[in-house]
């Protein structure tokens, strides 16, 4: 049996195919945003695969002070549909007393209204990527909050 001919429907299905194949990591890098420029008070959370930029407002952080956070997806192992952002205590075993708001203010970009730490300590700041329910990546900070 010998080779088919390469037919212009062949050749532009493979062509098609291969462009595809090409474009889905960019698809995939669409759903983070890019992470802002050194100089604009963001901080940064870094894993082997993902990175994520946050900045508080007021800062510095203070006991019993309402605040929010801007938190970006700069890059993950998949695509960030949700954001999410807690704080706890774990050498007392609890958390903030209120729950925070969020806004989408782009994909990958979410900010969060309400956040209070209402007494000095170690608070280890959870951020939450999530690809719809299915979370994508966990990352922490400790932060030692005095008096």
């Amino acid at each position: 049996m010998g080779a088919r001919p390469v037919t212009a429907a062949r050749l532009g299905l493979a062509i098609w195919g291969a462009a595809l194949v090409a474009a889905l990591p960019a698809a995939w890098a669409q759903t983070a945003t890019a992470c802002p420029p050194a100089g604009q008070a963001y901080e940064r959370l870094i894993a082997s695969d993902t990175e994520v930029a946050y900045r508080w407002d007021p800062a510095p952080l203070k006991v019993g002070q309402f605040f929010s956070a801007d938190v970006i997806a700069c890059r993950s192992p998949g695509p960030v549909t949700r954001i999410g952002v807690d704080a706890t205590m774990p050498a007392h075993g609890h958390g903030m007393n209120y729950r925070p708001k969020a806004v989408e203010v782009a994909p990958g970009h979410y900010r969060f209204s309400g956040l209070m730490l209402h007494m000095p300590g170690r608070w280890q700041i959870t951020v939450d990527l999530y690809d719809g329910t299915r979370l994508v990546r966990r990352l922490t900070r400790d932060l030692d909050l005095k008096p």
